[in-house]
Protein backbone atom coordinates (compact mmCIF):
# COMPACT_ATOMS: atom_id res chain seq x y z
CA UNK A 1 0.00 0.00 0.00
CA UNK A 2 1.55 3.29 -1.15
CA UNK A 3 0.27 6.94 0.41
CA UNK A 4 -0.24 8.94 -2.75
CA UNK A 5 -0.96 12.86 -1.97
CA UNK A 6 -3.44 14.44 -4.17
CA UNK A 7 -2.40 17.13 -6.72
CA UNK A 8 1.55 16.13 -5.83
CA UNK A 9 4.28 15.68 -8.51
CA UNK A 10 5.86 11.88 -8.30
CA UNK A 11 8.56 11.09 -5.88
CA UNK A 12 10.92 11.35 -8.73
CA UNK A 13 9.88 14.49 -10.03
CA UNK A 14 9.67 16.08 -6.75
CA UNK A 15 13.48 14.81 -6.23
CA UNK A 16 14.40 16.09 -9.64
CA UNK A 17 12.93 19.68 -8.82
CA UNK A 18 14.91 19.93 -5.48
CA UNK A 19 17.90 19.29 -7.27
CA UNK A 20 17.15 22.06 -9.57
CA UNK A 21 16.07 24.79 -6.51
CA UNK A 22 19.30 23.59 -5.16
CA UNK A 23 21.37 24.44 -8.45
CA UNK A 24 19.88 28.09 -8.37
CA UNK A 25 22.07 31.08 -7.57
CA UNK A 26 20.14 33.00 -5.05
CA UNK A 27 22.22 36.08 -5.24
CA UNK A 28 20.79 36.89 -8.50
CA UNK A 29 17.50 36.70 -7.07
CA UNK A 30 14.77 39.15 -6.24
CA UNK A 31 13.48 38.88 -2.48
CA UNK A 32 10.44 37.50 -3.59
CA UNK A 33 11.71 35.06 -5.86
CA UNK A 34 13.57 33.98 -3.19
CA UNK A 35 11.30 33.17 -0.84
CA UNK A 36 9.01 31.80 -3.03
CA UNK A 37 11.79 29.20 -4.41
CA UNK A 38 12.48 28.56 -0.03
CA UNK A 39 8.62 28.26 0.39
CA UNK A 40 8.59 25.56 -2.82
CA UNK A 41 11.73 23.84 -1.42
CA UNK A 42 10.02 23.22 2.19
CA UNK A 43 6.46 22.12 0.51
CA UNK A 44 9.29 19.46 -1.28
CA UNK A 45 11.00 18.95 1.68
CA UNK A 46 7.65 18.10 3.75
CA UNK A 47 6.38 15.83 0.87
CA UNK A 48 9.84 13.81 0.75
CA UNK A 49 9.60 12.94 4.18
CA UNK A 50 5.81 11.86 4.29
CA UNK A 51 6.53 9.72 1.43
CA UNK A 52 9.72 8.12 2.95
CA UNK A 53 7.81 7.64 6.07
CA UNK A 54 5.00 6.22 4.16
CA UNK A 55 7.30 3.71 2.82
CA UNK A 56 8.94 3.03 5.91
CA UNK A 57 5.58 1.97 7.53
CA UNK A 58 4.79 -0.44 4.17
CA UNK A 59 8.42 -2.27 4.72
CA UNK A 60 7.28 -2.71 8.74
CA UNK A 61 4.10 -4.09 7.21
CA UNK A 62 5.07 -6.73 5.27
CA UNK A 63 7.83 -7.73 7.53
CA UNK A 64 5.10 -8.23 10.94
CA UNK A 65 3.11 -10.22 7.51
CA UNK A 66 5.94 -11.89 6.51
CA UNK A 67 6.90 -13.32 10.15
CA UNK A 68 2.72 -13.96 11.17
CA UNK A 69 2.86 -15.62 8.03
CA UNK A 70 5.62 -18.00 9.14
CA UNK A 71 4.41 -18.44 12.36
CA UNK A 72 1.10 -19.71 11.31
CA UNK A 73 3.18 -22.00 8.67
CA UNK A 74 4.72 -23.48 12.04
CA UNK A 75 1.80 -23.54 14.08
CA UNK A 76 -0.18 -25.69 11.44
CA UNK A 77 3.19 -28.00 11.32
CA UNK A 78 2.93 -28.47 15.11
CA UNK A 79 -1.00 -29.15 15.10
CA UNK A 80 -0.87 -31.26 12.28
CA UNK A 81 2.36 -33.21 14.09
CA UNK A 82 0.07 -33.14 17.76
CA UNK A 83 -2.84 -34.38 16.02
CA UNK A 84 -0.67 -38.23 14.01
CA UNK A 85 0.39 -38.44 17.66
CA UNK A 86 -2.97 -38.31 18.70
CA UNK A 87 -3.64 -40.73 16.19
CA UNK A 88 -1.20 -43.13 16.86
CA UNK A 89 -2.55 -42.66 20.22
CA UNK A 90 -6.04 -43.97 19.25
CA UNK A 91 -4.81 -46.99 17.26
CA UNK A 92 -2.67 -48.58 19.99
CA UNK A 93 -5.51 -48.27 22.68
CA UNK A 94 -6.85 -51.59 22.76
CA UNK A 95 -8.98 -53.64 25.64
CA UNK A 96 -6.87 -56.21 25.50
CA UNK A 97 -3.60 -54.40 26.57
CA UNK A 98 -3.56 -54.08 30.65
CA UNK A 99 -5.06 -51.54 33.10
CA UNK A 100 -2.10 -49.82 33.98
CA UNK A 101 -1.34 -49.50 30.38
CA UNK A 102 -4.66 -47.96 28.76
CA UNK A 103 -4.48 -45.55 32.08
CA UNK A 104 -1.32 -44.22 30.21
CA UNK A 105 -2.43 -44.21 27.38
CA UNK A 106 -4.96 -42.08 27.56
CA UNK A 107 -3.65 -39.71 30.44
CA UNK A 108 -0.88 -39.12 27.50
CA UNK A 109 -3.47 -38.76 24.60
CA UNK A 110 -5.55 -35.73 26.90
CA UNK A 111 -1.52 -34.06 27.41
CA UNK A 112 -1.60 -34.36 23.47
CA UNK A 113 -5.25 -32.85 22.89
CA UNK A 114 -4.70 -30.35 25.71
CA UNK A 115 -1.49 -29.27 23.91
CA UNK A 116 -3.41 -29.27 20.57
CA UNK A 117 -6.07 -26.89 22.10
CA UNK A 118 -3.46 -24.68 23.48
CA UNK A 119 -1.95 -24.14 19.97
CA UNK A 120 -5.48 -23.31 18.45
CA UNK A 121 -6.16 -26.94 16.58
CA UNK A 122 -9.28 -27.61 18.32
CA UNK A 123 -10.99 -27.30 14.73
CA UNK A 124 -8.08 -28.73 12.96
CA UNK A 125 -9.19 -30.79 10.30
CA UNK A 126 -6.61 -32.53 7.92
CA UNK A 127 -6.65 -31.59 4.27
CA UNK A 128 -7.09 -35.20 3.19
CA UNK A 129 -9.82 -35.86 5.54
CA UNK A 130 -13.50 -34.98 4.45
CA UNK A 131 -14.84 -31.61 6.25
CA UNK A 132 -18.21 -31.30 6.94
CA UNK A 133 -21.03 -29.94 4.68
CA UNK A 134 -22.80 -26.73 5.98
CA UNK A 135 -25.68 -27.36 8.07
CA UNK A 136 -28.58 -25.59 10.02
CA UNK A 137 -27.83 -24.07 12.73
CA UNK A 138 -27.62 -25.90 15.86
CA UNK A 139 -29.47 -24.25 18.50
CA UNK A 140 -32.54 -24.84 15.80
CA UNK A 141 -31.35 -28.39 15.59
CA UNK A 142 -30.70 -28.42 19.74
CA UNK A 143 -35.07 -26.99 18.95
CA UNK A 144 -35.76 -30.14 16.98
CA UNK A 145 -34.23 -32.94 19.43
CA UNK A 146 -33.87 -32.04 22.61
CA UNK A 147 -32.13 -33.14 25.48
CA UNK A 148 -33.75 -35.34 27.92
CA UNK A 149 -31.68 -34.65 30.71
CA UNK A 150 -35.11 -34.36 32.43
CA UNK A 151 -37.34 -37.16 30.48
CA UNK A 152 -41.14 -37.00 30.56
CA UNK A 153 -43.21 -40.02 31.70
CA UNK A 154 -43.21 -42.79 29.02
CA UNK A 155 -45.63 -45.39 28.48
CA UNK A 156 -45.30 -48.84 29.39
CA UNK A 157 -43.05 -50.96 27.08
CA UNK A 158 -42.21 -54.74 26.69
CA UNK A 159 -40.46 -55.97 29.42
CA UNK A 160 -36.94 -56.97 28.47
CA UNK A 161 -36.54 -61.01 28.36
CA UNK A 162 -34.70 -62.23 31.43
CA UNK A 163 -32.49 -65.29 31.89
CA UNK A 164 -32.83 -66.49 35.26
CA UNK A 165 -29.40 -67.17 37.19
CA UNK A 166 -29.76 -68.37 40.52
CA UNK A 167 -31.93 -68.72 43.46
CA UNK A 168 -31.27 -66.95 46.64
CA UNK A 169 -33.04 -67.58 50.49
CA UNK A 170 -35.57 -64.82 51.52
CA UNK A 171 -36.26 -64.22 55.12
CA UNK A 172 -38.95 -66.51 55.31
CA UNK A 173 -37.26 -69.11 53.76
CA UNK A 174 -38.62 -69.47 50.85
CA UNK A 175 -36.53 -69.39 47.67
CA UNK A 176 -36.55 -67.17 44.86
CA UNK A 177 -34.84 -66.83 41.38
CA UNK A 178 -32.36 -63.86 40.44
CA UNK A 179 -32.43 -62.80 37.28
CA UNK A 180 -29.85 -61.27 34.80
CA UNK A 181 -31.02 -58.88 32.65
CA UNK A 182 -29.16 -58.07 29.53
CA UNK A 183 -28.68 -54.82 29.00
CA UNK A 184 -29.18 -53.50 25.76
CA UNK A 185 -29.19 -49.90 24.01
CA UNK A 186 -32.32 -48.36 25.10
CA UNK A 187 -34.62 -47.12 22.35
CA UNK A 188 -38.05 -45.91 22.36
CA UNK A 189 -40.78 -45.11 19.68
CA UNK A 190 -43.75 -43.67 20.02
CA UNK A 191 -46.52 -43.76 16.97
CA UNK A 192 -48.87 -41.11 18.27
CA UNK A 193 -49.14 -38.23 20.62
CA UNK A 194 -49.54 -37.87 24.66
CA UNK A 195 -51.80 -34.88 25.21
CA UNK A 196 -50.77 -31.83 23.14
CA UNK A 197 -46.98 -33.35 23.37
CA UNK A 198 -45.68 -35.93 21.64
CA UNK A 199 -43.39 -38.08 23.51
CA UNK A 200 -39.85 -37.66 22.25
CA UNK A 201 -37.51 -40.78 21.61
CA UNK A 202 -34.11 -40.67 21.47
CA UNK A 203 -33.64 -41.11 17.56
CA UNK A 204 -32.67 -38.26 16.19
CA UNK A 205 -34.70 -36.47 13.76
CA UNK A 206 -34.51 -37.22 9.83
CA UNK A 207 -33.02 -33.71 8.01
CA UNK A 208 -31.88 -32.45 11.21
CA UNK A 209 -28.02 -30.89 11.85
CA UNK A 210 -27.42 -33.79 14.16
CA UNK A 211 -28.66 -36.20 11.88
CA UNK A 212 -26.49 -35.00 8.85
CA UNK A 213 -23.47 -34.72 11.20
CA UNK A 214 -24.21 -38.17 11.76
CA UNK A 215 -24.17 -39.50 8.48
CA UNK A 216 -21.19 -37.42 7.80
CA UNK A 217 -19.56 -39.68 10.43
CA UNK A 218 -20.77 -43.04 9.91
CA UNK A 219 -19.81 -42.17 6.05
CA UNK A 220 -16.10 -41.30 7.35
CA UNK A 221 -15.24 -44.21 10.02
CA UNK A 222 -11.90 -43.87 10.04
CA UNK A 223 -11.61 -40.46 10.46
CA UNK A 224 -13.82 -40.31 13.77
CA UNK A 225 -11.76 -39.17 16.15
CA UNK A 226 -10.59 -36.06 14.28
CA UNK A 227 -14.58 -35.21 13.17
CA UNK A 228 -15.63 -35.48 16.38
CA UNK A 229 -13.15 -33.57 17.88
CA UNK A 230 -14.36 -30.83 15.50
CA UNK A 231 -17.43 -30.95 16.46
CA UNK A 232 -19.32 -27.89 18.25
CA UNK A 233 -20.11 -28.47 21.31
CA UNK A 234 -23.64 -28.32 21.29
CA UNK A 235 -23.15 -31.73 19.51
CA UNK A 236 -21.15 -33.03 22.37
CA UNK A 237 -23.89 -31.97 24.96
CA UNK A 238 -26.73 -33.77 22.86
CA UNK A 239 -27.80 -36.98 24.23
CA UNK A 240 -29.53 -37.89 21.28
CA UNK A 241 -26.25 -37.68 19.48
CA UNK A 242 -23.56 -38.30 20.84
CA UNK A 243 -25.67 -41.68 21.67
CA UNK A 244 -25.93 -42.75 17.87
CA UNK A 245 -22.33 -41.57 17.95
CA UNK A 246 -21.90 -44.90 20.17
CA UNK A 247 -23.75 -46.97 18.45
CA UNK A 248 -20.29 -46.66 16.17
CA UNK A 249 -17.59 -46.36 18.79
CA UNK A 250 -18.62 -46.41 22.69
CA UNK A 251 -15.02 -45.08 23.51
CA UNK A 252 -14.95 -42.73 21.45
CA UNK A 253 -18.74 -41.07 22.12
CA UNK A 254 -17.40 -41.29 25.61
CA UNK A 255 -13.90 -39.96 24.81
CA UNK A 256 -15.73 -36.55 23.23
CA UNK A 257 -18.89 -36.32 25.38
CA UNK A 258 -18.97 -32.73 27.08
CA UNK A 259 -17.48 -33.48 30.44
CA UNK A 260 -19.56 -30.65 32.04
CA UNK A 261 -22.92 -32.48 31.15
CA UNK A 262 -23.01 -36.20 29.58
CA UNK A 263 -20.36 -37.07 31.27
CA UNK A 264 -22.09 -36.79 34.59
CA UNK A 265 -25.49 -38.57 33.37
CA UNK A 266 -25.45 -41.86 35.07
CA UNK A 267 -28.31 -42.77 32.29
CA UNK A 268 -25.99 -41.40 29.53
CA UNK A 269 -22.58 -43.22 30.88
CA UNK A 270 -24.97 -47.00 31.60
CA UNK A 271 -26.48 -46.74 27.99
CA UNK A 272 -22.85 -46.55 26.76
CA UNK A 273 -20.87 -49.05 28.48
CA UNK A 274 -24.11 -51.20 27.48
CA UNK A 275 -22.92 -51.13 23.70
CA UNK A 276 -20.19 -53.54 22.39
CA UNK A 277 -17.28 -51.76 20.56
CA UNK A 278 -17.38 -53.31 16.58
CA UNK A 279 -14.37 -51.32 15.61
CA UNK A 280 -12.33 -52.42 18.94
CA UNK A 281 -10.79 -49.03 19.83
CA UNK A 282 -10.75 -48.84 23.30
CA UNK A 283 -12.98 -49.41 26.60
CA UNK A 284 -15.64 -46.48 26.99
CA UNK A 285 -15.25 -46.84 31.02
CA UNK A 286 -11.66 -46.14 30.58
CA UNK A 287 -13.07 -42.61 29.16
CA UNK A 288 -15.07 -41.94 31.90
CA UNK A 289 -14.84 -39.46 34.77
CA UNK A 290 -13.32 -41.30 37.84
CA UNK A 291 -16.27 -39.92 39.82
CA UNK A 292 -19.20 -41.37 37.24
CA UNK A 293 -18.20 -44.62 37.72
CA UNK A 294 -20.76 -45.52 39.91
CA UNK A 295 -22.00 -49.47 40.94
CA UNK A 296 -24.68 -49.39 38.68
CA UNK A 297 -22.75 -48.40 35.85
CA UNK A 298 -19.92 -50.82 36.20
CA UNK A 299 -22.74 -53.64 36.82
CA UNK A 300 -24.22 -52.75 33.66
CA UNK A 301 -20.62 -52.98 32.06
CA UNK A 302 -19.45 -55.82 33.70
CA UNK A 303 -22.61 -57.79 31.97
CA UNK A 304 -22.16 -56.33 28.59
CA UNK A 305 -18.13 -57.70 28.86
CA UNK A 306 -17.04 -59.46 32.59
CA UNK A 307 -13.65 -58.84 31.94
CA UNK A 308 -14.79 -54.80 33.00
CA UNK A 309 -14.89 -56.13 36.34
CA UNK A 310 -11.20 -54.99 36.70
CA UNK A 311 -12.74 -51.74 37.48
CA UNK A 312 -14.80 -52.66 40.41
CA UNK A 313 -14.46 -51.30 44.11
CA UNK A 314 -15.28 -53.44 46.97
CA UNK A 315 -16.95 -50.33 48.42
CA UNK A 316 -19.16 -50.59 45.75
CA UNK A 317 -23.31 -51.56 46.52
CA UNK A 318 -23.02 -54.30 43.55
CA UNK A 319 -19.82 -55.35 43.66
CA UNK A 320 -20.46 -59.15 45.04
CA UNK A 321 -23.20 -59.35 41.83
CA UNK A 322 -20.58 -58.07 39.99
CA UNK A 323 -18.02 -60.53 40.75
CA UNK A 324 -20.73 -63.65 40.25
CA UNK A 325 -21.25 -62.34 37.28
CA UNK A 326 -17.31 -62.27 36.08
CA UNK A 327 -17.09 -65.59 37.48
CA UNK A 328 -19.66 -66.56 34.98
CA UNK A 329 -18.61 -65.04 32.07
CA UNK A 330 -14.81 -66.00 32.89
CA UNK A 331 -15.93 -69.77 33.34
CA UNK A 332 -17.82 -69.56 30.11
CA UNK A 333 -15.09 -68.59 28.07
CA UNK A 334 -12.98 -70.80 29.65
CA UNK A 335 -15.01 -73.65 28.18
CA UNK A 336 -15.40 -72.49 24.54
CA UNK A 337 -11.72 -71.21 23.99
CA UNK A 338 -9.63 -73.85 26.72
CA UNK A 339 -7.25 -74.86 24.08
CA UNK A 340 -7.06 -71.68 22.08
CA UNK A 341 -5.64 -69.33 23.93
CA UNK A 342 -3.64 -68.91 26.89
CA UNK A 343 -6.44 -69.38 30.02
CA UNK A 344 -4.75 -66.84 32.05
CA UNK A 345 -5.10 -64.09 29.75
CA UNK A 346 -9.41 -64.75 29.49
CA UNK A 347 -8.90 -64.35 33.75
CA UNK A 348 -9.01 -60.86 34.98
CA UNK A 349 -6.37 -59.92 37.40
CA UNK A 350 -8.95 -59.54 40.27
CA UNK A 351 -10.56 -62.97 39.47
CA UNK A 352 -7.24 -64.43 39.67
CA UNK A 353 -6.86 -63.91 42.81
CA UNK A 354 -9.98 -65.84 44.13
CA UNK A 355 -8.36 -69.65 44.83
CA UNK A 356 -11.61 -71.14 45.21
CA UNK A 357 -12.31 -69.78 41.59
CA UNK A 358 -8.97 -70.90 40.00
CA UNK A 359 -9.66 -74.57 41.29
CA UNK A 360 -13.06 -74.19 39.12
CA UNK A 361 -11.10 -72.91 36.13
CA UNK A 362 -8.17 -75.94 36.71
CA UNK A 363 -11.10 -78.38 36.71
CA UNK A 364 -12.18 -77.28 33.09
CA UNK A 365 -8.94 -76.90 31.97
CA UNK A 366 -7.29 -79.84 33.16
CA UNK A 367 -9.97 -83.03 33.60
CA UNK A 368 -9.40 -85.77 35.52
CA UNK A 369 -8.19 -88.45 33.78
CA UNK A 370 -10.36 -91.72 34.30
CA UNK A 371 -8.78 -94.57 35.96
Amino acid sequence: MTKTIQGQNSPGENRKRLQEIAEIRFGTLSDDEILRFLAERKRLADVEHEYEKVQKEEEARLERERKAAENLKAAEKKKVAISKKIEELNKSISPEKPDDDLLILVAKRRALEKELEEAGGADLLRKEEPVLAPVPPLSAAAETIPEKEHPKPEPEAAAPAVVPEEEVTLADGKKAAVAEVSPQPIKIHVDGGYGNEKIQSDDIEGGSGFQRYFDQLKDNVESLGTLLQSMPLDAKKNKAFMLKVAEIDPAYAMHYADKETLKKDEDFNMRVVSLKNPRNSGNAIAEMLPEARTSKVLLTAVKQDYRNVRFIQPSMADYDEMIGIAKRGALEKVKNLKEAVDIMFLIPKLLQQDKPFMFQVKEITEPKKEK
